[in-house]
């Protein structure tokens, strides 16, 4: 799996937790507070990703990432 696909399935999974979200405002270099996420959206995006991704990472290792790149980069190495 790329980072593409990584960003599709987290894409997924931010248009069902903000469905009012274009999904077009969606990109590397955005982090999802800018786009409306809360915290609980955050930490629920990161979580059905790692389930659909199928690893465990700590959720505090996300808390320094600052854009869904950065997001999807860290989820990827840990693939």
């Amino acid at each position: 799996m790329n980072k593409d696909q990584v960003l599709e399935i987290m894409r997924t999974k931010m248009l069902d937790i903000l469905p009012d979200l274009p999904a077009e405002r969606i990109r590397r270099e955005v982090s999802m507070k800018e786009l409306g996420a809360n915290s609980i959206d955050r930490f629920d995006i990161i979580s059905d990703t790692m389930e659909e991704l199928n690893i465990r990472i700590p959720l505090l290792h996300f808390g320094s990432l600052k854009n869904i790149g950065e997001v999807v980069d860290f989820l990827h190495e840990n693939l």
